[in-house]
């Protein structure tokens, strides 16, 4: 139980470092009212200081780094996609071929660390920065179906509709 517990802080430790380690702290801290020194403190595990819950979300909305988060999440064995809210509606197609271009980078990514017995971390990160794409893009595929699903269904209802209530249908009026 307790070597569990270790590797989960490992983990959330390790996310800390690639956060640090990927964006201007100076930046992030402006941008959430932190205290840049304080917030370096937070993401050194070494330091006294802990990472809140408001600072995470607050760092990670204005950073759009999601790899703390995703951390959290893995540990309790669920995955995070993030998901554009100003993503456009793509053909299916799109959002297919996209999804193999990803698989196709994995897969890349794998072979060539393949032979490793550990990976490092910047390695590490690339591959789940990858896999966090690939399941984004399948979430936004899912999301384009249920909006396609769903929009036809409101056309077809009121075009019966129009019809069932008496409008004129060329060559039977």
């Amino acid at each position: 139980m307790c070597d569990l517990r270790e590797l989960k802080q490992n983990a959330f430790d390790n996310a800390c470092y690639a956060f640090a380690d990927s964006e201007n702290m100076e930046q992030v801290a402006k941008q959430c009212g932190i205290n840049p020194t304080m917030l370096r403190n937070k993401l050194n595990p070494e330091q006294p200081h802990k990472l809140t819950v408001g600072d995470l979300t607050a760092i990670t909305e204005a950073s759009g780094n999601y790899c703390i988060i995703n951390s959290v999440l893995l540990s309790l064995n669920m995955v995070g996609a993030k998901v554009d809210p100003n993503a456009n509606q793509e053909t299916l197609i799109k959002r297919a071929l996209e999804n193999s271009v990803h698989a196709g980078d994995l897969s890349r990514l794998a072979l060539e660390n393949g032979g490793e017995i550990r990976l490092p971390r910047s390695k590490r990160n690339e591959l789940l920065d990858k896999a966090h794409k690939s399941v984004s893009n399948l979430v936004l595929l899912m999301n384009d179906l249920e909006n396609k699903t769903s929009g036809l269904s409101p056309f077809l209802s009121m075009s019966l509709d129009f019809v069932v209530n008496g409008a004129p249908i060329p060559g039977l009026s």
